[in-house]
């Protein structure tokens, strides 16, 4: 904890609390940003393919859809919003994916691009 102290001290830092739902929010929209990135590049097809792998090999849960699921159900825009509010702390690491300000500009979801992709 010293170290820690030390450097907070040096760079100016205060620590704050998050509530457990701020942990979760600020989790969920790095790996929903991470994913369309990956959807964005190429990397995965479609969104569908990103939630599957997260759901069976990585143990997401089953219930929620997988993350990109998640995302169209608590609606992209807010999501957008909390990441780009979350890049005036750190740009470098929250810089929001192409793809997700693209679907939210153009009033579209995920399971638009998975509907796109199974045509």
């Amino acid at each position: 904890m010293e170290l820690i102290e030390a450097e907070r001290t040096e760079k100016g830092l205060t620590p704050r609390e998050f509530t457990d739902a701020e942990i979760v929010r600020r989790y969920m929209a790095a790996m929903v940003n991470e994913a369309a990135k990956v959807v964005g590049e190429g990397i995965a097809r479609r969104p569908l393919d990103v939630d599957m792998v997260l759901i069976f090999g990585y143990g997401f849960p089953r219930y929620r859809g997988g993350p990109l699921k998640w995302a169209d159900l608590q609606g992209l825009p807010a999501l957008l919003d909390d990441i780009r509010s979350y890049a005036q702390e750190d740009d470098f690491f929250w810089q929001p994916a192409p793809l997700l300000e693209k679907l939210v500009a153009e009033g579209r979801d995920f399971d638009d691009l998975n509907k796109e992709a199974s045509a």
